[in-house]
């Protein structure tokens, strides 16, 4: 059987507490790094994207949504798999759009691996599931590996879309000069061809090098730490900080839990978008109910949570509450997505995602999910 010291639940549900599992989930939550030690070993020998892929960012949302295939094995947790009610595999799919050079199949197969791990993991440790709770971890998985497809393949049609719109653009001027160049040629005397020549040659290269480049883009486009002013600190002070603000000036209150996480990051930035977070909850959480900043430590991973209680987010406006220009009102306030869009740009910058869980049982919970060390690593805009 599994080793007596029982885990730290992490799910995408602050609510969430290891004393609330049921006894075959938290069997199943004290074998978690032995499984990601499994899956990893085989991701690696396996998945060619994986390779060179650093472990804090090869874990990414993972491990949440582990935590919440604990949660929808235990009876008590209103939660009908690991993938409902939140987007961490949506982030999952992102994250790998954006820091990896994985394909869309490798997401797959990834996934199928750590299907294949925590249940052979289980069955060394004697943890034997029901039909039932098979049924669970089989819809976890395939509603996850939809999610992650689906935000993976956006990720990659927009980044070329990009690429299509920016050749479109700067194509225009030299083309304008060669086919005007070439044009002259048919009416001008011999002494001005060469300066017509040498139009058309320079114009032809510049283009050739804007190809160059946009197919470089493709292969990687790494955005860097150069417009990031990192530095090492620690997120749980920052998140004491950004909570005796709001205390100072609101009615509802914060308070802070979690352990302290050193990590390099951009402090201005990670400040603004905790801020953003703790403010909506505060705002559009229900009155007289407390806010809660949490800062927990994973694989190399720091997860900063805001949660409040009260009505959940819709499904249908998950998908786009992170896009700019977006309110979703709820009641007569207005909505979560004033400012989200920011915060999911500054997780992003930071190798990470934002992840949403929300239901009317636990409330509203978002995650900024980064790695906790930003130097060095390659991010597709």
């Amino acid at each position: 059987m599994p080793m007596s010291t029982v885990s730290k639940l992490l799910s995408t549900d602050l609510t969430s507490k290891s004393q609330d599992l049921s006894t075959k989930a938290r069997s199943v939550l004290e074998v978690r790094d032995e499984v990601f030690a499994h899956w990893e070993a085989q991701v690696k020998q396996s998945i060619a994207g994986a390779q060179s892929v650093a472990h804090p960012v090869l874990l990414d949302t993972l491990p949440m949504f582990y935590g919440n295939i604990v949660e929808a094995l235990s009876p008590g947790f209103a939660r009908d798999n690991a993938a409902h009610g939140t987007t961490a595999a949506a982030g999952h799919g992102a994250e790998r759009a954006r820091t990896t050079e994985y394909q869309v199949v490798e997401v797959v197969h990834e996934y199928h691996l750590l299907r294949d791990s925590l249940l052979a993991v289980c069955a060394h440790h004697a943890i034997v599931f029901s039909s039932a709770e098979m049924d669970i971890i089989k819809c976890s998985f395939d509603q996850a590996i939809f999610d992650s497809v689906n935000e993976f393949t956006a990720i990659q049609s927009a980044f070329r879309e990009r690429i299509a719109a920016t050749l479109t653009h700067d194509m225009r001027t030299p083309l304008s000069v060669i086919v005007g160049a070439a044009h002259l040629l048919t009416r001008v005397d011999k002494e001005q061809i060469a300066t017509l020549a040498k139009k058309i040659i320079d114009n032809g290269r510049r283009l050739e090098a804007m190809f160059n480049e946009q197919l470089d883009a493709l292969e990687r486009p790494p955005v860097g730490t150069d417009r990031l002013r990192v530095t090492q600190w620690d997120a749980l002070s920052l998140a004491h900080l950004v909570c005796e603000q709001f205390n100072d000036s609101t009615a509802n209150s914060c308070q802070v839990s979690g352990e302290p996480v050193s990590g390099w990051w951009d402090r201005d930035l990670l400040q603004r978008a905790l801020e953003n977070l703790t403010g909506n909850a505060l705002k559009y959480g229900a009155s007289n109910t407390v806010v809660t900043i949490n800062v927990a430590h994973t694989h190399g991973r720091a997860i900063i949570s805001v949660h409040n209680c009260g009505n959940p987010i819709a499904k249908e406006k998950r998908a786009e509450i992170f896009r700019y220009l977006n309110r979703s009102g709820a009641d007569d306030q207005p909505g979560w997505g004033l400012g989200l869009p920011f915060v999911q740009d500054v997780a992003t910058r930071h190798g990470g995602t934002v992840v949403l869980d929300s239901s009317q049982a636990a409330g509203t919970t978002f995650s900024i999910d980064i790695p906790c060390d930003r130097r060095g690593l390659a991010v597709n805009p």
